[in-house]
């Protein structure tokens, strides 16, 4: 064998030796777990035991993740739920609602979204209860999470339209669909709605 061909096995390596789908996702988690890729800066080949999260040498988790991850999983991994603290509410009541996402996965997740406002509520279908185009960055961002991390937003709602820059119109009694989901286009299950009835 020439050197070579040597230096090519070497680097090439059997490629059926490495994990993929399940056993990447099993294996990836043992590796996180462990922290064994976490290198001290006194002694780069030993093991961290320091803790110090700010170390230049302590894997992004996150990033690495995100890289190895495929994107159908991230999507799944990620539960979204809204609630109103009540079902019936009368003409002017407040409307309390609470989004929350939960990352069901035991390792860090980070989903792309189209905009910097990673996420968004509505009313009947108007972004934040407002008919006006609200002046968001066209630019995209994302939405991270750590493992089996849980992140809670509460909103209330005044039972009002937005329909100009100054300019607010209250609703009626009937039934309104409340939603909020992760700010992107294909946000597919990454979505919760819940109806809510408005009397006089």
């Amino acid at each position: 064998m020439t050197t070579e061909h040597r230096i090519r096995t070497s680097v090439g390596g059997d490629r059926s030796r490495f994990p993929s789908g399940p056993s990447r996702l099993r294996s990836m988690r043992r590796i996180y777990e462990s922290r064994a890729l976490e290198r001290s800066a006194d002694e780069p080949f030993v093991p961290s035991t320091n803790g110090d999260e700010r170390s230049p040498r302590t894997i992004d988790w996150d990033a690495f993740s995100h890289a190895f991850v495929p994107s159908a999983l991230r999507n799944r991994a990620i539960s979204v739920s809204v609630t109103t603290d009540r079902d019936v509410y009368a003409l002017e009541e407040p409307v309390r609602l609470t989004v929350e996402f939960h990352n069901r996965l035991p390792f860090p997740i980070r989903l792309r979204t189209d905009s910097p406002n990673v996420w968004t509520w509505s009313v009947d279908g108007f972004a934040a209860a407002s008919c006006v185009s609200r002046g968001v960055p066209d630019r995209p961002s994302t939405f991270s999470f750590a493992r089996n991390e849980r992140k809670r937003f509460r909103r209330t709602w005044s039972q009002r339209l937005r329909i100009s820059e100054t300019e607010w119109e209250g609703v009626g009694p009937g039934h309104y669909t409340v939603s909020a989901g992760v700010s992107r286009e294909d946000a597919r299950g990454l979505t919760d709605r819940t109806t809510i009835e408005i009397r006089e």
